[in-house]
């Protein structure tokens, strides 16, 4: 993960890798919403539509400097005293001896703990 900034940085950015790049940023950023969803959205950001399509076209004109200048701010002079943190299941792969750092993240048993399961038929009325 740490290489990730340099391999940005270093790429030999195509025309084509550039525009496939900038498809993948759109499929988040025009990815469909429910009415509410937007509502609430533009509610809680104070982002208007103006504004979102200022940001479209910015990233549309993006250039490969661009990519690799901020490749390099954020992701290797930014990152050298970052922590990262991966969550999940612990592989075979990782190793304390390798420089990991392993934490438990344990949640208690379920018979510890109140959870749907506990609740009864009746717990759920309303009146």
């Amino acid at each position: 993960m740490r290489d990730a900034g340099r391999w940005a940085r270093d790429k030999d950015w195509t025309d084509r890798d550039l525009e496939e790049a900038k498809l993948s940023v759109f499929q988040g950023v025009d990815a469909p919403e429910s009415v509410s969803q937007e509502g609430m959205t533009r509610f809680l950001s104070g982002i208007d539509e103006d504004m979102e399509q200022k940001k479209r076209e910015q990233l549309l004109d993006v250039k490969k400097e661009e990519v690799r200048d901020v490749a390099q701010r954020y992701l290797v002079e930014g990152m050298g005293a970052a922590w990262i943190a991966v969550l999940g299941e612990k592989e075979d792969w990782v190793k304390e001896s390798e420089g990991w750092e392993i934490k438990s993240m344990e949640l208690s048993k379920p018979s510890e703990s109140a959870g749907a399961s506990d609740l009864g038929a009746g717990d759920l009325d309303h009146d």
